[in-house]
């Protein structure tokens, strides 16, 4: 695997996972809204690049820690 294959690997699976937490997050808040109709929580955001780039340097600094 070259690096740019590694890399782009890497970016897959934080895409992976910060749409994972936005699914989870909108999860609990329709949960709150089931158990308490009058609760008025905003629904978060879809992740911009910047916060799968984020991610992405996250997962790529504790792989490459000696």
């Amino acid at each position: 695997m070259t690096p740019y294959e590694l890399r782009f690997e890497i970016f897959k699976q934080a895409q992976t996972l910060a749409e994972f937490r936005y699914h989870a997050d909108i999860g609990i808040i329709e949960r709150r809204k089931d158990l308490n109709p009058g609760n008025s929580d905003d629904y978060p955001t879809y992740p911009t690049f910047e916060c799968i780039q984020k991610i992405a340097e996250d997962i790529n600094a504790f792989v490459s820690k000696n």
